[in-house]
């Protein structure tokens, strides 16, 4: 069901149970006052009955006669019944007649009663006189408040059925009119593709729930753009650059098998043969990272990683590469506890992303020497790797982090573009920040913050 045909039907439900609800309620207040109403005229019938037979020779005969015409008047139709108490069982047993047990008792007693059985209406009256003591009931009929009764049920019931259908018709009207805005946002949204990623929804100037779901909504297609354009490019240079290599290889490996060669040069050939096979197994395996590095949650287990030993081992690695002897590690101030220098990581990833960035350091800056260094930050450890480089043009560093992207004076240096979109996503990963400052012809200097692990 459409959430505008629920609406209409809920809000006529609710509409419909207020209406019966109060119109019970007028119905029953109603019929409590009529009832109470004519009880009072019953009452009156009774006293002015009594009057009438017992009083005559008390009042004087004008008097009497406006009594007898107003005792005429006031419901002419009622049932006389005057007994003397004097008989007593006699008056109970013509009382349990019309009056339960109960109520007899009371009369008996010298209270006045009510009573009700079906339509008929009794009063009975206790008198006592100088005659003796009488018991009087007087039983009516509420003939006009019934008919009354009757036709405010009817008139409640034509405004009732009335009153839903113009419910229906209004809530319809309200529901489309409110949900308008809705209709647009969907047919404006089925005419979103793949290919049309760059048309955006009309924001209304009201501050409502619907201009927040249209800003969202705008939002997420501006996120999606970016998505898609990253992917696109994604596609397109990974497959560049997987392409050079295996260009290269086949290339050497047709010339080789064009003639005869001699040792020397089938072993050159091989030599690089070799050297292109390893730079697309490195372009894979960095491939295969970045996608890793997509998941928000790695099926890879956080652990333990103290970064001073961490960095020992990095530069371990490096002294056994053509760029050994070539890295300072340095450490300003080691704590006495060492949780203060302890992260919760990935190692391999983290390693992935320090070494990378070592990587470019000694790369960029041959031959000088690149600085790595550890400082504290309270609830943070800080490491900066520094370099005495070629530098990244101010205009291209917003543009550091898109993979494949390289800067234009490292054309001639060997690589991917892919290091530092991995680096950023993996201290993503680790709830951590980086941020690199570069001059032109004097270096530049990574800093990355990571959060230090949570005591248990």
């Amino acid at each position: 069901m459409k959430i505008r045909n629920r609406i209409v039907l809920t809000f006529t439900a609710l509409s419909s149970i207020v209406m019966v609800f109060s119109f019970f309620l007028i119905y029953y207040l109603s019929e409590h006052f009529m009832d109470a109403d004519f009880y009072d005229l019953l009452s009156e019938k009774a006293t002015l009955t009594a009057w009438k037979y017992f009083e005559k020779d008390e009042m004087s005969e004008a008097l009497y006669d406006k009594m007898i015409e107003k005792n005429v008047r006031t419901l002419p139709d009622a049932t006389e019944m005057i007994l003397d108490t004097k008989n007593k069982p006699r008056v109970v047993d013509s009382l349990l007649k019309i009056l339960p047990t109960g109520l007899v008792r009371e009369l008996i007693s010298g209270r006045n009663v009510r009573y009700r059985s079906q339509d008929k209406q009794m009063v009975g009256l206790y008198y006592p006189d100088n005659q003796g003591t009488f018991i009087i009931v007087i039983t009516a009929v509420n003939k006009f408040g019934i008919r009354e009764q009757k036709k405010l049920l009817q008139v409640m019931l034509i405004i009732f059925f009335g009153s839903i259908l113009l419910t229906f018709l209004l809530g319809k009207f309200y529901a489309t009119n409110v949900l308008s805005p809705i209709a647009n946002i969907l047919r404006n949204v089925k005419k979103i593709r793949a290919t049309n990623l760059s048309l955006r929804l009309k924001e209304n100037e009201r501050n409502d729930e619907l201009s927040e779901l249209t800003r969202t909504f705008n939002q997420m297609l501006e996120r999606l753009e970016h998505s898609f354009t990253l992917q696109k490019n994604f596609i397109h240079n990974s497959s560049h650059e997987l392409k050079n290599p295996l260009t290269a290889i086949m290339g050497e490996t047709e010339i080789a098998l064009s003639r005869e060669r001699t040792p020397a040069e089938y072993v050159e050939t091989l030599r690089k043969i070799s050297s292109e096979a390893g730079r697309l197994d490195l372009l894979t395996r960095n491939l295969l990272s970045l996608a890793q590095t997509e998941s928000d949650q790695p099926c890879v287990k956080m652990e333990a990683i103290r970064m001073d030993e961490f960095l020992w081992e990095i530069k371990e690695h490096f002294d056994k590469t053509a760029y050994r002897e070539r890295i300072d590690v340095h450490f300003p101030v080691l704590p006495e506890n060492p949780d203060r220098i302890t992260i919760t990581g990935i190692p391999f990833l983290l390693e992935m992303a320090v070494v990378n960035l070592v990587d470019n350091a000694c790369k960029f800056s041959d031959p000088h020497r690149v600085d790595v260094t550890l400082e504290l930050v309270p609830g943070r450890v800080h490491l900066k790797i520094a370099d005495h480089g070629i530098g990244i043009p101010e205009a291209e560093m917003e543009s550091l982090f898109q993979p494949f992207f390289r800067a234009s004076n490292a054309i001639r240096y060997r690589g991917s573009g892919i290091g530092l979109s991995l680096v950023h996503r993996i201290t993503a990963m680790h709830h951590g920040t980086i941020r690199i400052t570069s001059v032109i012809g004097k270096g530049t200097v990574a800093d990355i913050d990571l959060p230090v692990m949570k005591p248990s």
